[in-house]
This record gives structure tokens, C-alpha cells and sequence, in this order.
């Protein structure tokens, strides 16, 4: 469980949620106004799942990161007690990479739904120059 009470969810879980939005399947339809709306609704709803997902994304991440920090606070404890101080680095090292390899996959979804936010991005100011004409 996340801090917040919350069942950790692994980035293939994520990754479900997010192709179950079937983004790449919305049909963009401009043609009349009344198309343009309706697209830049259901384009909107999409907008609010990716960021509602990204914001539950970065919590596991700085859940993790705070998992690994707690991690290297016990050793620095250690290192008061005459350990080497290259067996502390090198601890220290292990602990970094251990928690890059484990935030990676996160992070890799946190770029897919930017990516698609951008797009939605675009897509919510190309309609809007519809509208304007």
C-alpha cells in the first residue's frame, strides 16, 4: 500500500489503464461545429483520466524515492559506526541504481501520457481555430 492508503499498482497495471482509454481508436471529427464539440469533449474526459493517472504515476515514484532515501538514511547511520567509508559509497551506489531500476517503468509511462496529453494539447487548439473562423 501506498502512504496514502492506497494498493500500489505496478506500471503494467498503468499501462492497462491507459489502453483502456483507447486513445488511439478516438475518431477526430471537424467537419461542423457540432463534431468539433463533441470530439473536443470526449477529448476533454480522456484529458482528465491521463491526468488523474499521471498524478497516481508520480506518487509511486516519490513513494519509491522515499522507500530508497529511508534505505540510505540506515546506512549513513552504519557509517557512523567505523564502515568503511567506500563500502557506504558503494552501498549508497547499489541502493541508487536498485531505485532507478525500479522508478524506470514509471517514468516510461509518465513520457507515454505527456505524449498523449501534448497531443490532446494540439488537437484542443486546432478545434478552437475551428471555432474562431
Amino acid at each position: 500500500m501506498s502512504g496514502d492508503g492506497r494498493e500500489k499498482l505496478s506500471p503494467k497495471q498503468y499501462n492497462k489503464m491507459i489502453e483502456e482509454l483507447d486513445i488511439e481508436n478516438i475518431e477526430l471529427k471537424t467537419s461542423s461545429i457540432f463534431e468539433a464539440k463533441t470530439t473536443l469533449v470526449q477529448l476533454l474526459r480522456v484529458e482528465e483520466s491521463l491526468l488523474e493517472i499521471r498524478k497516481n504515476v508520480s506518487r509511486e515514484i516519490r513513494a519509491i524515492k522515499l522507500k530508497y532515501l529511508s534505505h540510505n538514511e540506515k546506512s549513513s547511520l552504519l557509517g557512523s559506526f567505523k564502515l568503511q567509508k567506500t563500502k557506504i559509497s558503494s552501498k549508497r551506489r547499489s541502493e541508487h541504481d536498485k531505485c532507478e531500476n525500479e522508478i524506470g517503468p514509471y517514468r516510461n509511462i509518465l513520457y507515454i501520457i505527456d505524449d498523449y496529453l501534448k497531443q490532446i494539447e494540439d488537437v484542443k487548439k486546432y478545434i478552437d481555430s475551428i471555432e474562431d473562423q
